[in-house]
C-alpha cells in the first residue's frame, strides 16, 4: 500500500467530513432537529429502543439494477450480511434491471403501493423521491449512539463519497448512503503507447492531441475509441478540466459557449477527421481487442477489461487529460447510492442495518474485489481479500490511487440529460461538419440554457 498517499488522503476525508459535519443543520424524518453526523450533538439525539429479531426477523427487500459480476458481488454482500444478522433481519435481493426500469417501477409503487425497503437511487432520483416524502433522512441512525456510526468510521469513508450523500438539494440532511463509486478514467494500451514512444496517455488536451496524431501515425492504430452516440456528458466532464462549471452549482445557469469549451470540441473534431478518434457503438470491445490505444470510461469496467483483455497485451488506467498544466486534477465520481423508503420502523431500522453495512470495509472490499468500483472506505485496502485483489490485479490499484483521489461529484439537476443532449447534438454537427465550432457551441448553449429552464 502506499502509505504517503494513504496519509494524505486520511487528511482529505477528516477535512471532508469536518467541512459536512459544519454545514449540517436540517432536521431527521422533517421533525426533530438533527444533529452532525459524527459531532458531540449525537449523544443528544434521542436513542433508538427497538430490538431487532425480538418478535421473528424482519425481512426486508432491496431493490438494484446489478446483474453478471455485479450483481454477483451483491448477492454475496446479501449472503454474508443474512448469515451475520441471522435471526433478526432477512435481506431479499431484487434485481430490477436498468436505473430506467427501477426509477420506473419505484414511481408505479410510489402511486399503487409495494415500496421496497431499500434500493439504489442516483442523486436526481433521491430527489425525486425526496420531493414525494417518501424517503427516510438517514441522520438520526447515523447519530444513534447504538446503531450509529462512530466518529472514526466517518473519518473512513473515502473523500467525496460522503459528499454524494449530503449534496445542497438535500436540504441539511443525509438522504443516501454508500452504493458503489467509480470515476472517468484513461483506459490505456501500454504496447501501443511504446511502439509511438510514450508512456503513458498525455497530462493536458493540448498535448494529448499531439499525442493521438503521433500514435495513429506510427502505429497505423485509431489512439481513442468514442461512442458514436451521445457524448454531451463525457464532453462535460472533461471541461470541467479546464476549471469550467459547465452547469453553474447554483443551477442558475449552463456554460458551454466559452474559448475552452470551443478548443476542446475542435481538438475532438480535428482528431475524428485525422482518425485519430475511432467512432464505435462498442468502445470496450474496440479496445480490449487492441484496435484502439485508450478509451476513456467508467474505472467500474477494470474488471471486465481484466477478463476480455487477459493477456493479449499490457494496459494500465490513469486520469483523463486536463485543461491546464499544474492545475489541481479533477474527474467525474459516478456511481448509484442507496435509499430507505418510509415504511415501519422496524423495517426502517433494518434496512439502515443493511446499508450501514453495505458501506463498511467488510463489504465494500467484496464488492471493490468482484467488481471494478472502488471501495467506499480507506481501511478496506487492508482487508485480505483487497490486499491480495489489487496485488493480482495492479489496474485496479493504479485506478484507486491515480483517478480516484480526484474524483468529484457535480451538480444534481433533473435537467442534466436533456442539457447532455444539447451538447451531444452540438458535438455531433460539428464532427460532420454541419455547423462551425463556434456556432455549434453556441447552439448548444442556447438549447442547454432552454433545458435548464424547463426544469426549474
Amino acid at each position: 500500500m502506499n502509505k504517503t498517499w494513504l496519509k494524505s488522503t486520511t487528511a482529505l476525508v477528516v477535512a471532508s467530513s469536518m467541512a459536512l459535519l459544519a454545514a449540517c443543520g436540517g432536521t431527521t424524518g422533517g421533525s426533530e432537529p438533527s444533529a452532525a453526523p459524527g459531532t458531540a450533538g449525537k449523544s443528544e439525539a434521542k436513542p433508538i429502543e427497538l430490538e431487532l429479531g425480538k418478535n421473528g426477523p424482519v425481512t426486508i427487500d432491496y431493490w438494484h439494477i446489478q446483474a453478471t459480476i455485479y450483481g454477483e458481488a451483491i448477492k454475496d454482500i446479501v449472503t454474508e450480511f443474512n448469515k451475520e444478522y441471522e435471526g433478526k433481519i432477512v435481506v431479499k435481493e431484487v434485481f430490477q434491471g436498468t436505473y430506467d426500469d427501477l426509477n420506473k417501477k419505484i414511481r408505479a409503487a410510489l402511486q399503487g403501493g409495494g415500496l421496497p425497503a431499500v434500493a439504489m437511487a442516483y442523486e436526481s432520483d433521491t430527489l425525486e423521491y425526496m420531493k414525494a416524502n417518501k424517503i427516510v433522512a438517514l441522520d438520526s441512525f447515523i447519530n444513534d449512539p447504538k446503531y450509529g456510526l462512530k466518529e472514526e468510521e466517518l473519518k473512513d469513508i473515502m473523500p467525496g463519497v460522503l459528499d454524494r450523500q449530503r449534496i445542497s438539494q438535500y436540504e441539511g440532511k443525509t438522504m443516501s448512503w454508500i452504493h458503489g463509486n467509480s470515476s472517468m478514467g484513461m483506459y490505456y494500451n501500454m504496447d501501443l503507447l511504446k511502439q509511438a514512444g510514450f508512456d503513458k496517455p498525455a497530462k493536458t488536451w493540448a498535448e494529448f492531441e499531439k499525442q493521438a496524431l503521433a500514435i495513429t501515425e506510427k502505429t497505423g492504430v485509431p489512439a481513442l475509441v468514442m461512442t458514436n452516440g451521445k457524448n454531451g456528458g463525457t464532453f462535460r466532464t472533461w471541461l470541467r478540466t479546464y476549471g469550467v462549471d459547465p452547469i453553474a452549482k447554483d443551477l442558475s445557469k449552463v456554460n458551454f459557449d466559452n474559448p475552452e469549451a470551443v478548443q476542446l470540441a475542435t481538438i475532438i473534431k480535428n482528431l475524428v477527421d485525422k482518425k485519430a478518434i475511432l467512432l464505435a457503438e462498442n468502445t470496450e470491445q474496440e479496445f480490449t481487442n487492441g484496435r484502439a490505444a485508450m478509451e476513456i470510461g467508467t474505472t467500474a469496467r477494470t474488471s471486465t477489461k481484466l477478463d476480455l483483455i487477459k493477456d493479449k497485451f499490457k494496459w494500465g488506467m490513469t486520469i483523463i487529460p486536463q485543461g491546464k498544466e499544474g492545475s489541481k486534477p479533477i474527474t467525474e465520481l459516478y456511481g448509484g447510492n442507496q435509499v430507505i423508503f418510509k415504511s415501519t420502523p422496524e423495517k426502517e431500522l433494518a434496512a439502515w442495518v443493511f446499508m450501514k453495512y453495505f458501506g463498511q470495509p467488510k463489504a465494500q472490499s467484496i464488492y471493490a474485489a468482484k467488481t471494478g468500483y472502488f471501495p467506499a472506505t480507506i481501511s478496506s485496502q487492508d482487508t485480505e481479500l483487497l490486499k491480495k485483489n489489487y496485488a493480482d490485479n495492479p489496474q485496479k490499484k493504479q485506478a484507486f490511487l491515480e483517478v480516484f483521489p480526484h474524483a468529484q461529484i457535480d451538480v444534481s439537476t433533473a435537467a442534466r440529460r436533456p442539457i447532455e443532449d444539447a451538447v451531444s447534438a452540438g458535438l455531433e454537427a460539428i464532427i460532420s461538419g454541419k455547423m462551425p465550432v463556434a456556432d455549434a457551441m453556441k447552439k448548444a448553449q442556447a438549447d442547454a440554457t432552454k433545458a435548464l429552464k424547463e426544469f426549474q
